[in-house]
């Protein structure tokens, strides 16, 4: 059986509030099943576990971020979740353990990868290409620090894939990108659970419901969150004036805070007990995408429920997603038609969110995405 050392930034348990809980922390059990797992992450604490189907290793970083870490040839972004100091930890335990493939999860983790001649990569975004969003979406006073942040994340990441003996993507146009710098480049789309819940027109009437969900204390949410709210609704309000956005996740910003101070038909609610009993719940699910990354696992969450869903071209490309199956829409205006379209027509909604559902259903299973990461440890490990 093959022994893998995977480094995540993330520790695969669920409570992240973000995308990690439907990729990471459902991947994990699968690849233990298949492989000799050993798993590392900063946010691992406490003793080594074994009773989880895998090898939990500990941590011993307890550090922070500082200021400094804005400093270098690194990207600050990069030591949120990644210490300096838990890559010195992961390359002891790849010296220790010595395992047949290193599977560095997320470009975080991919710092360890240079001194690896046998690391599997997975990247969950192109980040060069979110990080230029990012700069172009700038006030010109953070233009100067996000343009220093993308030429580092530019450095980075191209490096990272240029080592790795093999890369994994999660959608087509990133594996367009990455296989440019390594021809051992192979597409593992994530496994999504279609669960038994499915969407049904609400029937509310007057009172229409868009619901936006993410990670609220991230800035591509917190962008297209902003969009929403402020371009957006008052568009839609033109024609349904009963409208409510219902902006939804883990720690939202003051900023998004303030929309819904500012706008009693905004309701921003923080973390719910059932994200998808939310969406059920909506008219339609609005996943638009401002710096080009990190709607991914929305979309398709919505998808998997039979959602109407509204999304912007790049994401559409991503889940192999068009117009049978979802409403595309790239401008506020495009957005704001697309939210009358659905509200005028539930039951060819229902129709886009029932063939929705059918394609996740069909191209998004998680037997072929560990098979494909199972194809992935044996070219890198030379098997």
């Amino acid at each position: 059986m093959t022994r893998v050392l995977l480094l995540s930034p993330f520790a695969p348990v669920p409570g992240h509030g973000h995308a990690a809980d439907d990729t990471l922390v459902r991947l994990v059990p699968r690849l233990a099943e298949r492989t000799e797992l050993l798993v590392y992450s900063p946010q691992h604490r406490g003793p080594q576990r074994t009773d989880v189907g895998y090898t939990s290793l500990p941590s011993t970083v307890v550090r922070p971020p500082r200021r400094s870490d804005r400093l270098g040839i690194r990207p600050a972004w990069l030591r949120t979740a990644w210490p300096r100091a838990a890559t010195a930890e992961a390359l002891e335990l790849v010296a220790r353990i010595r395992p047949d493939v290193v599977h560095a999860e997320y470009l975080q983790s991919a710092e360890a990868v240079a001194a690896c001649g046998n690391a599997v990569l997975g990247l969950h975004d192109i980040t060069e290409r979110v990080m230029r969003e990012s700069w172009s979406a700038s006030p010109w006073r953070q233009r100067p620090y996000r343009l220093a942040e993308l030429l580092r994340t530019r450095r980075f990441e191209r490096s990272a894939m240029r080592g790795a003996a093999v890369v994994t993507t999660l959608s087509e146009p990133d594996f367009a990108v990455a296989s440019a710098y390594n021809p051992r480049t192979m597409l593992v789309r994530p496994g999504v659970e279609l669960g038994e819940r499915t969407w049904r027109p609400p029937g509310r009437g007057a009172a229409p419901r868009l619901v936006f969900a993410g990670a609220m204390f991230r800035r591509a949410n917190v962008l297209a969150a902003l969009m929403l709210g402020r371009e957006v609704m008052p568009l839609v309000w033109r024609s349904l004036p009963a409208a409510e956005l219902r902006i939804v996740g883990h720690r939202p910003t003051p900023s998004v805070l303030e929309l819904a101070r500012d706008q009693s038909r905004i309701v921003v609610t923080g973390d719910v007990p059932d994200l998808d009993g939310e969406m059920l719940a909506a008219d339609v699910v609005v996943a638009p995408s401002v710096l080009g990354g990190g709607i991914l696992m929305k979309v398709l969450r919505a998808m998997a429920l039979g959602c109407p869903v509204i999304t912007s071209p790049g994401p559409a490309d991503s889940v192999g997603g068009d117009g049978s199956n979802l409403f595309v829409a790239a401008t506020p205006d495009e957005i704001a038609s697309a939210v009358r379209t659905v509200v005028e027509s539930p039951d060819d909604a229902a129709a886009r969110g029932a063939r929705a559902r059918a394609h996740v259903g069909a191209t998004f299973r998680w037997d072929d995405a560990v098979e494909a990461y199972l194809t992935a440890y044996a070219m890198a490990s030379g098997r």
